[in-house]
């Protein structure tokens, strides 16, 4: 539940259907199948509980009267007035749903409580209403079946003034409400893409025109109903099912149409394709005039899927990331401290390189799937930092399991 409950003590909410698990609350007007309910703010909280049934409801709404001033007045038949007129909106043979805005005992904001009473049940409220036409106030609370039941519905209460996100104040909310391209949907890309996703982002653009096979299972971020598919549009729909509020875009071809465009309106581009060709571009586009996006480019080692590489240009770099990752590697290169990571710049030996299938020209990388997701997400957790800090550099990181080196190796950008 996004929105605060307001400052009236009965008003119409909507439920909007969002999953199959999932109905949302809003207080904007909808049309079916969304379903009206009332919303109550209690004038007490419900020390015993709020019961099995609406009879039960109602007895506990006003039990704690006894302890409060003798000339309040009892609040369960305006609950009451209130359920049956939404009620006898809702379509027959539907449940009729409530919500409740419990007091703290304690003070801060109220509890909520969802109720849903069964399409059978509801049917037998909306009978009880009907027979009451333009005088529903009268309804009284002895008029109702006392076995009419109540099933109470988990609550996700999302209201800001008792939610914090859980990833508050970590590297990766530099993501949030920002626009993302990724070019290479693959090993490193699909596994990014989904903890960008979940790490609040507004908008992601996908580009990748290959198809999911049934070898890349074992490391891509796809599923067996993928196969076929092509991977930009798998992995949008795997996004769109973590957060329906994210847009999601497929970008076609090797790069984007209006490149050049992109880069100021953009807000981080990150080159997953392991492609030359690609990281020369991007080096090309660095320099487009007052450029917003900022380049990154990752990768993982072909030998063995446990080193990552991040390059990061912040705009104002004029340099690419195919030009810093030159210039990490030789200073990496010059350093046996760092020899771990030499393979990162040297060329792929023939026997480090899989063929998956008998005919497939592309070679692949080795590397399991908790390899690559845990290099992407290093990699993914340092770009955040790199974000948040608006600078150029290279990260290097390395699995535990990685032979023997330093874990995390850092080449600041020297203008």
């Amino acid at each position: 539940m996004r929105e605060p409950v307001l400052g009236k003590c009965v008003q119409a909410g909507y439920l909007i259907p969002r999953t199959a698990q999932r109905l949302d609350l809003t207080f904007t007007p909808q049309e079916p199948p969304t379903a009206r309910l009332p919303v109550i703010i209690l004038p007490a909280p419900l020390p015993m509980g709020a019961g099995t049934t609406l009879v039960e409801l109602l007895q506990q709404i006003d039990a704690p009267l006894a302890s409060r001033a003798p000339t309040a007045r009892p609040f369960a038949p305006a609950v009451l007035t209130s359920l049956a007129t939404s009620v006898v909106r809702n379509a027959e043979d539907t449940p009729q749903y409530l919500l409740l805005a419990v007091p703290h005992p304690a003070s801060g904001p109220p509890h909520l409580l969802a109720g849903r009473i069964p399409a059978s049940a509801a049917n037998e409220l909306r009978s009880l209403a009907r027979r009451q036409p333009g005088c529903l106030s009268t309804l009284t609370p002895s008029a109702v079946n006392p076995a009419l039941p109540i099933e109470w519905c988990r609550v996700s209460d999302e209201r800001h003034a008792v939610t914090t996100r859980r990833d508050d104040n970590r590297p990766v909310n530099s993501y949030q409400n920002k626009h993302i391209h990724i070019w290479g949907c693959g090993g490193i890309g699909s596994w990014t893409a989904e903890f960008i996703a979940r790490a609040g982002a507004a908008r992601i653009t996908l580009c990748d025109p290959s198809v999911v096979t049934g070898g890349l299972l074992v490391r891509q971020n796809f599923l067996e109903t993928d196969l076929g598919a092509a991977k930009a549009a798998a992995l949008a729909d795997r996004l769109r099912n973590i957060d329906d509020r994210l847009t999601v875009d497929i970008a076609e071809g090797l790069v984007p149409e209006g490149a050049e465009q992109i880069m100021n309106h953009a807000d981080l581009v990150i080159d997953a394709t392991v492609s030359l060709a690609i990281g020369q571009c991007l080096d090309v586009l660095a320099r487009t005039p007052n450029r917003k996006a900022t380049l990154a480019q990752i990768a993982t080692d072909t030998r063995t899927g446990t080193l990552g590489i991040l390059t990061v240009c912040a705009p104002g770099t004029l340099q690419g990331p195919h030009s810093l990752d030159s210039l990490a590697g030789f200073s990496v290169l010059d350093d046996h401290q760092l020899e771990l990571y030499h393979a990162l710049w040297q060329e792929a030996e023939p026997d480090d390189e899989l063929i998956p299938t008998r005919g497939c020209s592309v070679p692949t990388f080795h590397g399991s799937s908790a390899d690559l997701a845990a290099v992407a997400a290093t990699l993914t957790t340092f770009l955040g930092m790199q974000l948040a800090a608006s600078k150029s550099g290279t990260h290097l990181v390395a699995l535990p399991h990685a032979r023997s080196g330093p874990h995390h190796h850092y080449v600041p950008h020297v203008p």
